[in-house]
């Protein structure tokens, strides 16, 4: 009987440790932690430029299969021209002086100054699921010329 208790015991434990586990590992990655999951969006862009090339991870950026919700990657060229954009594609081809938002601020020079440790930028931008405009926090890595960007938005 004691025995039989040990292990109930034991396979609470263990199903409680294995939640933990599965909370924990979803802290950085989860659409919950928009932040985390932002970096891990973009860091994902960056791998796919690396494995599979230009012009495969452009094309895949400029689909709308690579959209997750409100997440979705852009690209920027040596030049500072918009090369992927899956969700406004009257967005490619415009460089950093057509960064304004809708208030008036002028971005351009932001994403310009990213570095390959990334920089967060904050100005307003429609919203892909709501078609409204909203205050978007866009992470931004600068790697191999390229400037890799996605962004989460405010409720």
């Amino acid at each position: 009987m004691a025995l039989r208790r040990i292990g109930a015991v034991g396979v609470v434990l263990l199903a409680v440790l294995i939640v933990v586990a599965l909370v924990l590992s979803n802290i950085d990655g989860s659409e919950s932690d928009s932040e985390g999951f932002t970096r891990d969006f973009v860091q994902q862009a960056i791998d796919r430029y690396d494995s599979e090339g230009r012009e495969a991870t452009v094309t895949y950026y400029n689909s709308p299969d690579s959209v997750s919700g409100q997440w979705y990657v852009f690209i920027i060229d040596e030049s500072e021209a918009m090369i992927a954009h899956p969700t406004r594609k009257d967005r490619i081809g415009t460089t950093r002086e057509d960064r304004v938002d809708v208030n008036g601020y002028y971005y351009g020079d932001e994403f310009a100054s990213a570095t390959e440790d990334g920089k967060w930028v904050t100005y307003s931008f429609t919203n892909p699921t709501t078609g409204q405009d909203g205050m978007k926090h866009t992470w931004i890595v600068r790697h191999d010329g390229l400037l890799f960007g996605s962004g989460w938005y405010e409720n």
